[in-house]
């Protein structure tokens, strides 16, 4: 089985919180940031940074960041912030952020600069991601009401993609928002804007949506049945839109764990998964699902069973998180197993592992990522081995491939300046005597 994308993705959660059975509602929202420690948390979050830049080191083929806000579910208020580093510490890999929520911009014209500067600072390495975000972090954020959120969502997603492809400035007039001048600075080096990730639980409007403008449908936690569900519903939905969707347009997310022996790494997990669960994950339903929040489809499916967190998640065991179909533990070889029919039986050609699986420590994560790298995922492979950033005889860099580039070709104005006695002449030339000539006759 070959040409399968790994990408690493890590929760960043702060773990050292009461247990849920001692908060009167959950950790999501109101639980008191009395609780965070700046040193634990400094510890934290540096182990979460250095286990995505191990990512590069080990050949995945794409490292992945998130926005969580007002809990300790992830110390990532800003997907794009942590990008920019991860852009500053790495060379070739490609760099996801799966935010920037748009709904918790004011403007979505901010997230497209934010987003074009970051494709600028990467070399054009970035892969955005585009959720709508938890129903908790419409509560955090506190700049949105759920009841519009779908339709916000998407007008402010119609915009910066106007924004990427169509010439500014031009005026946006729309429901939620008025642009009177919607200009793109900068602009992003890949054409006409990086490649773009929809996280969905299962909502058939977005999964049509995702389908009708070629993007990668990313599967959330739901059961195996239901993904299953939604992934055909997606690939019907691309046929609608005059193509059929190949395996790299599907995504699933995977609490993956490998140890030297299946007892080993059930031993190592599990306590950290359950702790994810019973405690991070939790929240209760009017929290998690504000009104509006969830499409009518997806609220039927989840009170009817069979949907998005359509049971209380905290009371899952060990066994039944894998029968569900979101972890997969074991040594190399179980895991290697278990992966291939995963993939065989949905169709998917993105592996997005989650390695620190809510609280394992550092040298866990990279004990497991090491094995993963190599004894799991060459399996996956071509004859090459090679990620999919490797392929390539250049590194995409602002300091190398580009660099380079930007001195055979002039730009398409030259900075300019208007010297006295002189006229308007290139400011790259002027401190040249001789090559001070101006550019027009006044």
């Amino acid at each position: 089985m070959a040409n399968v994308e790994f990408h690493l993705f890590n929760y960043g959660a702060y773990p050292f919180i009461p247990h849920a059975k001692d908060l009167p509602n959950s950790a999501y929202i109101d639980l008191p940031n009395r609780y965070f420690d700046p040193i634990h948390g400094n510890r934290q979050l540096e182990s979460y940074l250095d286990t995505l830049v191990l990512g590069e080191k080990l050949g995945f083929d794409g490292i992945h960041t998130t926005t969580q806000m007002g809990g300790p579910i992830g110390m990532t208020p800003s997907a794009n912030l942590t990008a920019a580093y991860l852009a500053a510490k790495t060379s070739r890999i490609k760099i996801g952020t799966l935010g920037p929520i748009l709904n918790s911009f004011s403007n979505p014209m901010r997230a497209a600069e934010e987003i074009a500067m970051l494709d600028q600072l990467s070399g054009g390495r970035l892969i955005v991601g585009l959720p709508m975000g938890h129903g908790q972090n419409y509560h955090a954020a506190a700049t949105m009401n759920p009841a519009t959120a779908r339709e916000r969502y998407w007008e402010g997603h119609d915009l910066i993609r106007k924004a990427f492809t169509d010439e500014g400035p031009f005026e946006w007039v729309g429901k939620h928002y008025h642009v009177p001048y919607a200009n793109l600075w900068p602009k992003p080096i890949q054409k006409p804007f990086p490649e773009i990730w929809i996280p969905a639980a299962g909502s058939r409007i977005t999964l049509e949506k995702a389908a009708e403008f070629g993007y990668v449908y990313q599967g959330l936690f739901v059961p195996r049945k239901a993904l299953a569900k939604n992934i055909a519903t997606f690939r019907e939905a691309t046929e609608k839109f005059g193509y059929k969707a190949n395996d790299s347009q599907i995504a699933l997310v995977l609490f993956i764990h490998v140890a030297e022996t299946d007892e080993q790494a059930r031993r190592e997990a599990e306590p950290h998964l359950l702790s994810l669960f019973q405690n991070i994950n939790r929240s209760p339903q009017h929290d998690a699902f504000p009104p509006g929040h969830f499409s009518v489809e997806s609220l039927r499916a989840a009170l009817t069973g069979g949907g998005y967190r359509d049971r209380d998640i905290s009371k899952l065991s060990f066994e039944e998180i894998e029968q569900m179909g979101w972890s997969v533990v074991g040594s190399p070889e179980t895991v290697r197993e278990k992966l291939e029919e995963t993939i065989k039986t949905l169709g998917v050609g993105k592996i997005i592992h989650v390695a620190d699986l809510g609280s394992a420590p550092n040298w866990m994560i990279r004990k497991s990522l090491t094995l993963m790298a190599e004894q799991v995922i060459p399996y996956f492979r071509g004859a090459d081995g090679l990620p999919v950033w490797a392929k390539t005889e250049l590194p995409n860099s602002t300091h190398t491939g580009f660099g380079a580039y930007a001195l055979k070709t002039p730009p398409l104005v030259p900075a300019q300046v208007d010297m006295p006695g002189v006229g308007i002449v290139d400011t790259q030339r002027a401190h040249v005597e001789e090559l001070r000539v101006p550019l027009r006759v006044r």
